[in-house]
């Protein structure tokens, strides 16, 4: 192939690429786990596999979702235009259903409905405007307004999943639970916006320490939640007690107050070999409780139980 042919393909690589952004094609999760409902996903590759699976391009957190359930083929005619699009099971355990039926091999449109497991997705194209307003109302169901983390319910609803996940995949995780020590004493003193500026810092001080693949949600007045995916018990120690004397050195200046705090944090692992673990939350609660009786400022990790 000459260099003029090469440099022709990739232009219309390109140009392909180019089409499927201006389509917006979508999928919306209608029916789903908590942690996935409302998700959109903007299809980007002209061939997308989903199913629970991490590897795949749309994952989706549903116990009876195969590991890699069903693709969609976007195929594209010589004029850059699309020419099909199809909707193909992947040897599924619970199959994959179009609009009510079972289907192996068909030909998806606009407005059509596909659910797999116990999930039901909408597959569409929309322009921008709508994809903003879903993006918007999605936000508004799981993200905390003030510290822009994700809210109570979501993020204890990603707890959840991840115990699950833990136990079919035979993985572990672990949870880290701030508390911003004497909080009451910052509203008392300067205000409680004041106090919204102090979360707000803290928060910055959380993210900065996570990784891509790492959740946190603020769960309480001045709680924060930390999930760390296939991480033990020394890793997420670490890690608090570095979040714990970066929020210490912190200065937060407030109408010409300084104003610094500290925080205390509860620490556990959750494996699949965990037994009597499964209130979680309840545990890292109570690490959280032993920091502050320590004198706070403090990180307490629960003993890993076999």
């Amino acid at each position: 192939m000459s260099e003029d042919e090469i440099t022709a393909l990739d232009s219309k690589r390109f140009k392909k690429k180019d089409l499927l952004q201006k389509l917006n094609i979508n999928i919306t999760v209608l029916k789903g786990e908590k942690v996935d409902f409302g998700k959109i996903f903007i299809l980007k590759n002209r061939k997308i596999t989903i199913g629970r699976s991490e590897d795949n391009d749309i994952v989706l957190h549903d116990p009876r979702a195969s590991k890699h359930h069903c693709e969609i083929n976007i195929d594209m005619n010589g004029d850059l235009d699309v020419d099909v699009i199809t909707l193909s099971d992947l040897f599924s355990t619970n199959g994959t259903y179009l609009n009510g039926k079972v289907v192996e091999n068909t030909i998806l449109q606009f407005g059509d409905k596909i659910r797999l497991g116990s999930s039901i997705l909408l597959f569409n194209s929309s322009d921008e405007v709508e994809e903003i307003y879903q993006s918007t109302l999605f936000d508004i169901a799981t993200i905390d307004s003030l510290t822009c983390l994700f809210n109570r319910r979501y993020i204890l609803n990603d707890m959840e999943n991840q115990v699950k996940l833990a136990k079919r995949y035979k993985k572990h995780f672990s949870l880290i639970l701030f508390d911003i020590d004497d909080f009451k004493t910052i509203n008392d003193s300067f205000g409680h916006q004041s106090g919204d500026e102090y979360l707000k810092l803290v928060t910055a001080k959380i993210y900065e320490g996570l990784r891509e693949q790492d959740k946190a949600g603020r769960v309480g007045g001045e709680e924060f939640l930390v999930i760390l995916s296939e991480t033990d018990a020394r890793g997420a120690e670490i890690l608090a007690n570095r979040i714990r004397k970066n929020i210490e050195k912190a200065v937060l200046t407030y109408k010409k107050n300084r104003i610094k705090a500290t925080v205390s944090a509860g620490v556990m692992e959750f494996s699949h070999e965990s037994v009597g673990m499964e209130n979680v939350f309840e545990i890292v609660d109570a690490a959280l409780y032993k920091a502050k009786e320590l004198g706070k400022n403090k990180v307490f990790v629960t003993p890993v139980k076999d």
